[in-house]
């Protein structure tokens, strides 16, 4: 694994903390309310440095997909949301989607003698 998609991993899982710090910080005052939009910002980060190499389409994909991912499982342990069988059907939809995008750009460059189209 490249060192891009070790950020672009790093990049999910600040997002994922980021996001469940969101839900806890909502009856917090402002300034711990602020962390989890700093943490936002640091998943952003991470994610430009991935894309300087992983096509965008990849790496948005996988980025809001295991993000979404993520956090419904956060959601479900820490919380106790439902993650009902169509939820988890919905969720395995998402993860579908992401193994055909990298699937298709992949594609799309063997066509195009390694250039992205």
């Amino acid at each position: 694994m490249s060192f891009h998609w070790l950020v672009l991993l790093a990049a999910i899982a600040v997002e994922i903390v980021a996001t469940a710090a969101l839900k806890t910080a909502v009856s917090s005052s402002w300034v711990v309310g602020t962390l989890p939009l700093i943490l936002i910002g640091f998943s952003f980060v991470l994610l430009s440095i991935a894309l300087r190499v992983i096509p965008m389409a990849v790496a948005y994909a996988v980025w809001e997909g295991l993000g979404i991912v993520g956090i419904a499982l956060i959601g479900h342990v820490l919380f106790g949301e439902h993650l009902t069988p169509a939820r988890a059907a919905g969720l395995a939809a998402i993860l579908a989607g992401i193994l055909l995008i990298e699937n298709g750009v992949g594609h799309e460059r063997s066509k195009d003698h390694g250039r992205l189209v």
